[in-house]
């Protein structure tokens, strides 16, 4: 494709951007105080202009694997693309000295919102099933002991986890990926 023939970018609607960060802020507070049991006392910060640069990003790849792939993002891959720029930016800050150090979660904090925010989009779009008591996944990230989960969330924080990794992973991602061991995990 010459460069005559790409389309002009547009930048999402104002609008938009901020029904998106509505959004984001509200699961933001939604995990912390109940996915990850800190409570309704936790004191944090969110940083809006991390998360409106997280937005915009991701509108920005949509458009690319549109315009260069002919690719549309289904709700599975825009999510992939939420969390990596998540994991990246590290916009979710635990300020209450009661909870900085629980369990080092605080430290990855915004690893384990990337990693809820993909999983539920998947759950979503049915490539997932939640435990239902018989049957489907414990994706309960509280204390993550499901071990796809805990080596996701090592990536995500101390790996060079590349954009096109986390959206092939998560059209990879199905019930049965969590159905291994730890011992099918480790190289």
């Amino acid at each position: 494709m010459s460069a005559q023939n790409v389309p002009v970018y547009q930048q999402i609607e104002n609008e938009e951007i901020k029904k998106i960060l509505i959004e984001l802020q509200t699961m933001i507070d939604d995990y912390l105080k109940i996915g990850l049991e800190y409570g309704n006392n936790v004191q944090y910060t969110v940083c809006g202009l991390d998360l409106i640069d997280v937005i915009l990003r991701v509108d920005k790849r949509i458009y690319y694997f549109k315009v260069f792939h002919g690719m549309d993002c289904n709700e599975g891959k825009k999510a992939a693309l939420f969390a990596y720029w998540i994991a990246k930016f590290r916009p979710i800050m635990i300020t209450n000295p009661k909870y900085i150090n629980k369990d080092g979660y605080n430290n990855q904090v915004n690893e384990l919102f990337a990693i809820h925010y993909m999983l539920s989009a998947l759950v979503g779009i049915n490539r997932i099933k939640l435990w239902d008591g018989h049957d489907g996944v414990d994706l309960s990230q509280s204390t993550p002991s499901n071990p796809f989960v805990k080596r996701l969330l090592y990536s995500l924080r101390f790996r060079n986890f590349t954009i096109d990794s986390i959206i092939v992973l998560a059209d990879a991602i199905t019930t049965d990926t969590f159905k291994l061991s730890e011992k099918d995990l480790l190289p």
